[in-house]
C-alpha cells in the first residue's frame, strides 16, 4: 500500500484551470521534491493533499483510506481524521505571534487533549532541542530570525507525531543564509526516513534527499524519477530548460 495515492487529480477556481489530471503515489519513508515553474500548480497540489482545497475531481488516497474517491469527499469526520496524519509546514512559518515559542508547539496537542500538559510541555523542549532552539521556549515569534521561526514551525507539525510532512516552499521567504538551517533540519528527519512531500525551487536540496522528484508543469506532472534521471537523463525539454535557468 502507498503511504499517498493521487490520480486524475483536478482542481480549478471558475474557469481557471489550476490541476488537470495530477497522478502520483509517495512510499512510506521517501523524500519526494515537487520541482517545475512557478504557476504550476504545485502549492494547490498540496493544499488539496491536506484539504485545504478542494478538489474537483480525482482520488486521494491517505494509507489507503479516501480523502477523495472519484471527486467525491466523505463525511467531515473522516476528513478530518485522515488529514490528522499529516502535517503541514508553509513557506510564511503560520505562527500565533501572540504565543511564545513553546506555546505555539503545545497548543494543538493540548486542544485535541492528544497528550496532557506535562507530556506537551515535555515534547515541546525535546523537540525545540531537535531543531535547534533549546532555550527559544519562552521567546516571541517577533523576537525570532525567518529561519528560526520556520525551525519552529518545523516542531509545531512534528507535535502531533504525523505520518508525512508537507513543506510548501519552506525556504521561499527567506534570506539566502537563513535557508541552509531549515534545509539541514528538513535532511535529517529525511535520513530519519520520514515520509515528505517538499514543493521547493531549491535544487541543489532536491538533488541531494530527495528519493523522488516531481515536475510539474502545465497543470499536471510532466515526468517523475530519480533525481539522476530528473537532473541529468530528462524526458521532457522543458525539464532541461527548467534545469539549466534555475541551476
Amino acid at each position: 500500500m502507498h503511504m499517498i495515492e493521487v490520480t486524475n487529480l483536478k482542481k480549478s477556481f471558475g474557469s481557471d484551470v489550476i490541476l488537470e489530471g495530477v497522478s502520483f503515489s509517495v512510499e512510506k519513508g521517501q523524500t519526494v521534491s515537487v520541482i517545475g515553474p512557478s504557476g504550476a500548480g504545485k502549492s494547490t497540489m498540496l493544499r488539496c493533499l491536506i484539504d485545504l482545497e478542494s478538489a474537483n475531481d480525482g482520488t486521494i488516497l491517505i494509507e489507503g483510506q479516501p480523502l477523495l474517491q472519484n471527486g467525491t469527499y466523505p463525511h467531515e469526520r473522516q476528513r478530518r481524521a485522515i488529514c490528522a496524519k499529516m502535517g503541514m509546514v508553509f513557506q510564511n512559518f503560520n505562527l500565533f505571534p501572540h504565543l511564545s515559542v513553546k506555546r505555539n508547539l503545545m497548543i494543538a496537542p493540548l486542544n485535541s487533549k492528544t497528550l496532557s500538559p506535562q507530556q506537551a510541555s515535555e515534547k515541546a523542549d525535546a523537540l525545540l532541542k531537535k531543531v535547534g532552539l533549546d532555550g527559544k521556549q519562552n521567546a516571541m515569534p517577533s523576537e525570532l530570525s525567518g529561519g528560526q521561526k520556520q525551525r519552529v514551525a518545523i516542531a509545531r507539525a512534528l507535535m502531533m507525531n504525523p505520518d508525512v510532512l508537507l513543506f510548501d516552499e519552506p525556504t521561499s521567504a527567506l534570506d539566502p543564509q537563513l535557508t541552509g538551517e531549515v534545509l539541514a533540519v528538513i535532511k535529517e528527519l529525511a535520513q530519519e526516513h520520514m515520509t515528505m512531500i517538499v514543493v521547493t525551487h531549491e535544487m541543489g536540496f532536491a538533488r541531494e534527499v530527495s528519493d523522488k522528484i516531481l515536475f510539474m508543469g502545465d497543470k499536471r506532472i510532466l515526468e517523475e524519477g530519480t533525481p539522476d534521471e530528473i537532473f541529468h537523463h530528462p524526458h521532457d525539454p522543458r525539464i532541461t530548460e527548467f534545469v539549466s535557468k534555475i541551476l
